[in-house]
């Protein structure tokens, strides 16, 4: 939900889905997809085989790209990128989706031991009053997201998952405010982040968005892509013998732009979700408020700079806050439509899941 470093918090994108990635000649690290998320990177490097004046062992990169081979591989390419394109939801973008489920459930995994590993100390036990709470959101939102999913697929897919709640303790002046979900059903949830929560309602607009990413298959989308931004990579090395234009260009161009349109995406459905499971939607508006405040601490403490990753990836806190505003009225035919309220009196009514996760 919330994919950067300043929403290291809410997305530690690399936390979200997939495993870090060694750290290329230049010390870039590679891609990662978080929770409330940071954009990842991945860069590449051409050498050649030797540094010969000659230049009779050099590839003659013209050659090699206008050879049968080469020709054949790309439309080889064209086509299986044709075939596995789609629109991604609300925003209705044009994307390439082609990794299945049971490979995001495998880095999932990867990237559950990993956090496991790093955190083990600072997990609170089960006993913790706090699980209660967050498992009861949980469950309404899978119990919308099950019952109103159009894919049956996907139905399948989040019903055989082995969902599990994480909350780990940490100091909120030394770790900033996070929360994510794996694509394997784990549910990592930063101590940091439940002041700005403030009860269930706050919740549930974090865990809503999270579980949106994972409903949008933002995990399986990047990772999709990251084979082309390698091959794009070094050819833009072996075009340039520069490697951080690559880099540049990639991020600017592609990477950065998609992630903050996951971001609404996720926005958005994450309030569909809200609604259908009958929350204050008023709450996600004073929830996103409440973090702006929080990035203003921040930006205060360690200079604008700091804010500068985060904003580059993510959409603005205001630009959320107007676009759940926007969304309103369509929010509240959703809430009418899902008996969440009695029209004379505009009361929420407490209604429980049919289904049960935690």
């Amino acid at each position: 939900m919330f994919q950067s470093k300043l929403f290291t918090f809410m997305f530690k994108a690399s936390r979200s889905a997939v495993p870090k990635v060694p750290k290329s000649s230049n010390g870039s690290k590679g891609f990662s997809f978080r929770g409330f998320h940071n954009s990842p990177k991945m860069s590449a490097q051409y050498r050649r085989f030797n540094n010969s004046s000659s230049g009779s062992n050099q590839i003659n990169l013209s050659r090699l790209l206008l050879s049968r081979n080469t020709i054949y591989a790309g439309i080889g390419v064209v086509a299986f990128c044709a075939y596995n394109l789609e629109n991604a939801p609300v925003t209705d973008r044009l994307r390439l989706l082609w990794v299945p489920y049971w490979m995001e459930s495998k880095i999932g995994g990867y990237s559950y031991s990993q956090i496991l590993s790093e955190y083990k100390d600072q997990i609170l036990p089960s006993s913790d009053p706090t699980y209660k709470t967050i498992g009861k959101v949980m469950n309404k939102l899978l119990d919308a997201a099950i019952s109103n999913s159009s894919d049956p697929a996907q139905r399948d897919h989040l019903l055989k998952l082995d969902w599990k709640i994480h909350i780990i303790q940490v100091d909120p002046k030394k770790v900033p405010p996070n929360a994510f979900i794996l694509p394997n059903g784990k549910i990592f949830v930063f101590s940091s982040i439940l002041p700005i929560c403030n009860g269930e309602d706050g919740l549930a607009t974090v865990l809503s968005h999270e579980l949106s990413h994972q409903l949008a298959r933002h995990t399986s989308e990047q990772l999709s892509k990251q084979p082309f931004y390698i091959a794009l990579s070094l050819l833009m090395y072996a075009a340039t013998g520069v490697d951080w234009i690559g880099d540049v260009l990639i991020n600017g161009v592609l990477r950065m732009p998609a992630s903050r349109e996951m971001e609404i995406e996720a926005d958005h459905i994450g309030c569909t979700l809200m609604a259908k499971s009958c929350y204050n939607l008023g709450e996600a508006v004073k929830f996103w408020q409440r973090m702006y405040k929080w990035e203003e601490t921040v930006a205060s403490q360690r200079g604008a700079g700091a804010l500068q990753e985060f904003f580059s990836t993510h959409p603005g806190t205001e630009r959320r806050i107007e676009n759940i505003k926007t969304w309103m009225p369509e929010l509240r035919n959703v809430q009418e439509a899902s008996g969440c309220y009695e029209h004379q009196f505009g009361m929420f009514m407490d209604q429980t899941s049919t289904r049960k996760f935690f």
